[in-house]
């Protein structure tokens, strides 16, 4: 269960980073920041289910496997569905946000904040 616990501590990092960067007002670092820490989280609650994770970046397809491994679609679906617009921007902070000439604002990184505590409740409450 290292691994897991590796995952674990690695999306904690990221998430603690996050918060250190809104707090500097840098919002593409802190847009980066939640993506990974949502990403890993999601990673470490597959694994710890069923010992192995997709690897893959995209947050849909982690959730769609989420709720495949936890017997939970139709409620990882409505919560896609629910979140549809700052799924879109987290994912899009992976590669933008080191890439390309697009700035996050502060509402889209909050709104990222807010999904991000929204989603560990979720993952937790499996």
């Amino acid at each position: 269960m290292a691994e897991a616990e590796f995952l674990k501590e690695r999306a904690e990092s990221f998430f603690r980073d996050a918060e250190l960067a809104i707090k500097e007002t840098r919002w593409n670092s802190a847009a980066f920041h939640l993506e990974q820490a949502c990403q890993l989280y999601l990673k470490y609650f597959l694994f710890k289910k069923i010992g192995d994770f997709p690897k893959t970046h995209s947050l849909r397809r982690l959730l769609k496997s989420i709720g495949k491994a936890y017997s939970k679609e139709e409620d990882i679906d409505n919560f896609v569905e629910r979140n549809e617009e700052v799924l879109f921007s987290l994912e899009q902070a992976y590669i933008v946000s080191r890439y390309l000439p697009v700035e996050f604002s502060e509402k889209q990184v909050n709104k990222m904040l807010q999904f991000f505590k929204e989603l560990l409740t979720l993952l937790q409450n499996l």
